[in-house]
Order: C-alpha cells, then sequence, then structure tokens
C-alpha cells in the first residue's frame, strides 16, 4: 500500500520563469523504499483548509546518478493551488509529505545491447524522458540516444546546461536537437516550430542515421502530440508498438466524462455491494454503477485508499479486481498486460455486477 512520507527540500531553485526546479533528501532508512527506475515519477500531498490536494511530478535523476535525493520539476498552473506554492512558496528545509516512485515509463537495460533511443520532449515534458536517456547511456555503453527537444524560445529550453554538459560527457553518443515553437532558430529553420508528425518526418530525413523502425522512443508533452506522434511511429513507420512509450503529464483533453460516453450508458444500472482490501483490512459500501467512481465513493466514506490524478494519468489508485467485475472508462496508464491480469483504476472504475471485490495490496 502506499503512504506519504516526510521529505526535506534541499535545492529548491528557478529554472525557468514558470518552472522551478527541487531535490528532496532521502534519509537512510527510507532509501530501500525511494528506490526508482527511470522514467518514475513522485506524488506529493499538501493540506490547504480541508482540502487534500495531490499531484505527481516526474522524476529527474537516473538511476545511476546520486541516491541520496529524489530532484522533480514543476511547472506554475494558472489555478494550480500546489504548482503555484512550490513555485512561490516552498523554502529550503521545509518538510513536505511525499509518495515512493511509480510508473511504467521505462525500459530495461542491458549493458551488451547496441541500440538507439530518441527522446522526443516539449517544456517539462522532459523530465521523464530526460531520466530514460540518462539511464541508457549509462547503462549501454554501445547505444546512443537522441533528443529532440521543443520549448517556447531559447531562453525557456528548461535544463538546458544540463543537458549541454550530457552532450559532453557522452561525447558522440547523445546528439540534441532544440527546437523553438515561437523565435527564429538560432541554426536551422528546420527547427522552428513544435513536434509533430510532419516535422518528425523531416527530422528523420535530415537525420538519416537513426533506424528509425528499431529505435526505442520516449514521449512526453502535450496530450495531442503524444497521440499524434505515437500513431505517426506505429501507423506510418511500423514501429513496434512496445518500443514506442509515452507519459501523460494530464489527460487528455477530449477524453469524455464518463456519465457522458456511450460506453459508460451501456452498462447496467444496478446496486452493488463494493469491498476494497487497503493495508489487509476490508471496507465495504453500497454504490450505483451509474453514479460515482468507486475511488470518489470511497473518498467520500474517508477510505484510506492511495491517490493523486483522479483523471486515469497515474497509477496511483491502481487495483485489482478479484471478485466480479468492473467498468473502466479511461486507462493512460495501466499497460496491457497490467489490465489482463484484473489490474485497474479505481478513479475510472463502475461496478458492473452485483458484487465486486477490489485489492489495492497487491
Amino acid at each position: 500500500m502506499h503512504h506519504f512520507h516526510p521529505l526535506k527540500a534541499t535545492k529548491v531553485s528557478r529554472e525557468t520563469n514558470d518552472c522551478i526546479h527541487i531535490a528532496f533528501e532521502i534519509p537512510e532508512n527510507l532509501k530501500y523504499k525511494f528506490s526508482y527506475k527511470q522514467g518514475q515519477y513522485i506524488n506529493v500531498r499538501f493540506l490547504f483548509g480541508e482540502e487534500d490536494l495531490r499531484r505527481s511530478y516526474s522524476i529527474i535523476n537516473a538511476p545511476s546518478e546520486d541516491h541520496s535525493e529524489l530532484e522533480i520539476l514543476v511547472k506554475h498552473l494558472d489555478q494550480g493551488k500546489v504548482s503555484t506554492y512550490l513555485n512561490h512558496e516552498l523554502k529550503l528545509g521545509d518538510i513536505v509529505e511525499v509518495m515512493a516512485p511509480s510508473g511504467h515509463f521505462y525500459t530495461h537495460y542491458n549493458a551488451t545491447n547496441e541500440k538507439t533511443y530518441v527522446g522526443l520532449a516539449a517544456g517539462s515534458g522532459i523530465s521523464p524522458v530526460l531520466s530514460n536517456l540518462k539511464e541508457a547511456l549509462y547503462q549501454e555503453p554501445k547505444s546512443s540516444a537522441y533528443l529532440f527537444f521543443s520549448n517556447k524560445s531559447l531562453n525557456e529550453i528548461i535544463f538546458k546546461k544540463e543537458i549541454d554538459d550530457l552532450v559532453q560527457k557522452f561525447e558522440g553518443r547523445l546528439k540534441v536537437i532544440y527546437l523553438l515553437s515561437r523565435e527564429k532558430h538560432f541554426e536551422d529553420e528546420l527547427f522552428e516550430g513544435r513536434i509533430s508528425p510532419e516535422k518528425l518526418d523531416l527530422l528523420f530525413q535530415r537525420f538519416t542515421d537513426i533506424p528509425v523502425q528499431e529505435s526505442t522512443y520516449f514521449i512526453c508533452g502535450p496530450s495531442e502530440m503524444i497521440k499524434g506522434i505515437g500513431n505517426y511511429l506505429k501507423k506510418d513507420k511500423k514501429v513496434p508498438s512496445l518500443q514506442v512509450m509515452y507519459e501523460y503529464y494530464a489527460a487528455p483533453d477530449d477524453a469524455e466524462n464518463s456519465e457522458m460516453s456511450d460506453e459508460f450508458k451501456a452498462i447496467p444500472n444496478l446496486e452493488s455491494m463494493v469491498t476494497l482490501i487497503i493495508d489487509d483490512d476490508e471496507y465495504s459500501f453500497h454504490l450505483n454503477s451509474k453514479k460515482k467512481s468507486i475511488l470518489d465513493q470511497a473518498l467520500d466514506d474517508k477510505l484510506p485508499v492511495p491517490f493523486a490524478c483522479k483523471g486515469g494519468v497515474c497509477c496511483t489508485c491502481k487495483a485489482q479486481v478479484m471478485e466480479g467485475e468492473v467498468f473502466m472508462e479511461k486507462n493512460f496508464a495501466l499497460t496491457d498486460d497490467e489490465v489482463a491480469r484484473g489490474f485497474v483504476l479505481t478513479c475510472q472504475c463502475h461496478p458492473t455486477t452485483n458484487v465486486v471485490m477490489l485489492n489495492y495490496d497487491v
């Protein structure tokens, strides 16, 4: 079961005008809990009055780097209480409630591999992409990497110094192309504009040493970018799905609410007895299949369920169906294998049988 732990902020530095770079110290007694894989994220928790707000932020570090701290990037969002607090009020030494790392945005490395990894990132989406590329270069001395990184302007390129240092560190193995969407590029007009299928096609024509079909891709940015590039790589370029990995930092804008979808309307209208297993304890409640999600009802009943985004993007509320059946409206986080094994995102689930049992402890 997931729990929050108090961690001290040991770095609070301005990365760009709207992004803050934060590091948390990991005490010795928690290092086993906070071990992580490249591309994973942490959840942070804040109580503002009666509001219990939780947000997910990707880890910038690679496991091959220093394990004494975890680093994240937080972009300020208008009307975002947590991002506003972290960007403008957090101070060195402050204590923040942090959950142990989770997430599936990574692949496995082998020192004998000789592969090409391609990172495709926009803005703050660089965090998990950079973590993955760094670990690939550390773990596979024969492999190489490309990073195509889009920002609004030269002055707003996130982590530019660190990325440029990595180019020097892994000389000849890491090639970085900065794309600028709102100003002229200082090198080449090809590098102006956002990352799109059309732009990527032109980039592949320029960088012919990228084995397009054999490469492994890490994609993070706006949802329309992820969907467009993902479809382009898998359908047009015939890249195997397992080699195209992506991380949403928000639910796609065009995703319909569960109450509006045809699939939701088709589920039976019934009253169910829902039982949740949490930390070896069982909690039960009645729930109408057409009303709240299982997670929302559990939160209304003040049950100790784990959650963060509530949009089907993170895996924090993941549980396994032990009995009965549920309808899951959205899924931007679970792998096909997890779904086949009965795992669901409870923030998106409605019961479709009279009895349902979910286990959060597996």
